[in-house]
Formats: C-alpha cells, structure tokens, sequence
C-alpha cells in the first residue's frame, strides 16, 4: 500500500475487536483501512477459550485476593505466576488491582459491565450469521467446577452478585456435574453451570471469517506494524513499517500493544500485558465428549472443547513483558491437572501458544474518546472478554465514530479512569 494512501478512519488493531469495529465501520458507510501485522497466531483472539457469557462481569481483582495473596507471592497458586524482574515495571498497575480489589469495587464493575456482556451473544449472533461462522458457535452453558465444599462456599460472593443481576446458573452436585458432562473423570464436589453463556468452537477460525466478512465489504487491509499515531491539521498520519496513512479519525484497538503505541502521545494508562498459554489435546477415542468449557478453578486452568474430539487446555496468568522468552511451567501444570480430568490422548502441538491479554487493573476495557486529541478512540484492554465483547465493542465504536449514542453505556470505561499514574507499564 502507497504511502500516499487516505482514508475516513483507520482502525489499528486486527483481533476480534480491531476487526469487529472496522466492520462496523463499513456498515456505517466509512472508508475504513486496517491495521495488523497479519501474525493470526499471535492475536490474543486466537488462543481465546472461546467463552461468551453473560456472567463474565466479576473482575480478577476480586476480594478474595488478600487471602491468595501470600500463595501469589511465592508462586505457589497455579493460577498465577510472577516475575519479579517485571514487577517494578507494573507498579502502577499493581497499586491500582490492589485498590479495586474491595467488594464494594467489585460490585460497581459488575455493574458496568452487565450491559456490555448481555450484549455480547446477541452481537456475536449477528456478526457469525454475516460471516458464516454460526456452526461454530453454541449456546450449551460452561461450567465453573470446584473440587471441595471449602472452595465451593469461598465463592459466595460471586453467586450473590450474579445473582443480584439476574444472572443465571444452577448448582450442581457431584453426580449432577457427571452426568450433564460424563467427559469428567473428576470428582468435583460442585459446579456451577452459567446457562446464558455461549461458546466459540476454534475463535481463530472466527477471526480469518472475519477479514473475509472485510474484504468483502471493501475493507482495506494493510499487513503492517503500526509504529506511532501523528496528529495533523484537519485528522490524523498513522506511521508503520512501510509508509504511512491519513485520516480523519483513527481507533486505537491494539490489544497489549495499545500501550505502547498511545505513548507516542503522552498517554501512559496503568494497563499490564497479561500473558497465558494453551495446548490441544485429543480425548481418548473412549471417551464422552466435552461438550462445554469447564473453568476448574482448583487447577486454575480451562478446558475447551474445539471440536473432532480435541480439547484445549488454557493456563491461568502470567504477569511477565510481552516479549519475554516464554515459561511453560503454568501451562506445563494445567497439562498434568487436566489429565487427571480427562481422559487424554498426546498433545496435538508441537509447543504451547503464547499470547498477552491487555489487561486493565479494574477488569474493565477502555472504550471512548482520548481526552486531549480529537478524532482518537481507544477500544482495548478487555482482558479476558476480549473475544466474548468483541462484536458489541465493534459497534459501540461506530457508533461513538459517527456522533450516535451507543446502545450500551460506557462511562464506566473512559480511558481518563486509568491516567493517573505517572508511568507507562
């Protein structure tokens, strides 16, 4: 692509939010060009576990953190690994997880977030049946399983405040959990089925639909990095690898790169990248099939089902830079646990994928307008819902792109909320 090329907007970023905006765009009827190096498997979209679910409104800086605490800090909770060589780095963003992690902060983001994820599956209905992907997604629940009676009542908090939204799920007994899903071979003590909750079998293959749901709409793509966002009389220059784009407008959706890029003009949000891993698995030729994802929260890991009898088993947090070498030792962990709970054939990779998840210390994304430059919207940081929002985020920023009100509310999520701090991380 020229150097010399103009557009209405330019959308940078090409996961699941990157794509769903520029598609909405589109609709809108905008002259859209987007963004993304192309790399697929790098895309936190890619190695999602698929989950879209009305329930994901409850933030990991939860209160029940200051009890793991310890454990977190000497690694010795699956769910979390540190690097301490990293830390000095999040600073910021560790002060503020820890300050959002009250119950009176958790019930205020569980309210913001409400509307954004009972919008979700409907979006990603209308948005799969465009881009010929509604096979792939189902509407079976997923299942948080927990091995005690203990780690069953520590989560109560979470089931009043679901249950204070309307949100709805069932409690399961051991002999319930086995027979709604004979796959586990895990005695759990409960389970609790999210039943308004969706899933999406293989997200990668959603988001190459997607480009192609693009393209096709005469979308302009350009396989490029993304290295600094320049203001100009009258719009904005997007500088990247080879050359450079105008536009009226531009939308900052670069996941864990967002960062970085929104420095370049003095923003410095107290965001982290988020790293996690996963590896697929064949079940055993015998076994059941998994038909919904399962959450065992004593493993701090997700099982996935993926479809022709393959699992994917996802690790839980790493807080590590972005690029650093990867460590296996989670995933490694989530591997052995999730043998114990099905029953597994070999890995089906050759070594497990890495991505980062931007992540937001209050557990909600940034979606709105950049508070001193005209003409910029931030749509990242959506952490773990970044798959399961992405199409309703679409179209909240077409919406906020061309004067509408967007359907949604999101005030709750003001990019302002997060440039306190006097770092970048």
């Amino acid at each position: 692509m020229a150097t010399d090329v103009t557009a209405d907007i330019v959308v940078v970023g090409g996961g699941m939010v990157g794509l769903a905006s520029a598609i909405a765009l589109k609709d809108r009827g905008l002259d859209v060009v987007l963004c993304d190096p192309g790399e697929a498997r790098s895309r936190t979209s890619y190695g999602n576990a698929g989950v879209v679910s009305r329930g994901s409104i409850l933030p990991m800086s939860s209160p029940a953190l200051w009890g793991k605490l310890p454990a977190y800090l000497r690694n010795a909770d699956c769910g979390l690994r540190l690097h301490y060589a990293h830390l000095p780095r999040i600073i910021p963003y560790t002060a503020h997880f820890l300050a959002a992690a009250r119950a009176s902060r958790w019930r205020r983001a569980a309210a913001a977030l409400l509307p954004l994820t009972t919008a979700a599956y409907p979006a990603h209905e209308r948005l799969a049946a465009r881009a010929g992907t509604g096979d792939r997604l189902q509407r079976t629940g997923w299942i948080k399983a927990y091995r005690t009676e203990t780690a069953f009542a520590a989560a109560a908090l979470e089931r009043e405040i679901l249950a204070s939204h309307g949100v709805a799920f069932e409690i399961l007994d051991t002999a319930a959990l086995r027979a709604l899903e004979p796959a586990l071979v895990r005695p759990y003590a409960r389970g609790m089925l999210l039943t308004e909750t969706g899933s999406v079998r293989e997200p990668g293959r959603l988001i190459e639909a997607c480009e192609a749901l693009f393209d096709a709409l005469g979308g302009r793509r350009l396989r490029s990095h993304v290295a600094r966002l320049a203001p100009e009389a009258g719009g904005w220059r997007i500088d990247h690898d080879s050359g450079a784009v105008q536009a009226r407008q531009v939308v900052l959706a670069a996941g864990a790169a967002s960062g970085a890029i929104a420095r370049t003009l003095g923003y410095r949000f107290a965001v982290a990248a988020e790293r996690g891993y996963h590896r697929h698995y064949a079940l055993h030729p015998d076994s059941p099939p998994l038909t919904r994802p399962v959450l065992d929260t004593g493993a701090g890991s997700i099982l996935s089902p993926m479809g022709d009898h393959r699992v994917r088993v996802l690790s839980g947090v790493e807080l590590n830079a972005r690029r650093a070498a990867p460590d296996h030792t989670q995933i490694e962990a989530a591997s052995r646990e999730a043998a114990g709970t099905l029953r597994l054939g070999g890995p089906l990779d050759n070594a497990p994928w890495l991505g980062s998840r931007p992540s937001t210390p209050d557990g909600m994304p940034v979606i709105g307008r950049a508070p001193r430059h005209s003409g910029l919207l931030f749509s990242f940081g959506h952490g773990h819902i970044g798959l399961s929002t992405g199409p309703i985020t679409g179209e909240i920023v077409a919406d906020l792109a061309t004067g509408r009100t967007p359907a949604v509310p999101v005030a709750a999520f003001a990019p302002e909320r997060l440039l306190r701090w006097p770092r970048l991380l």
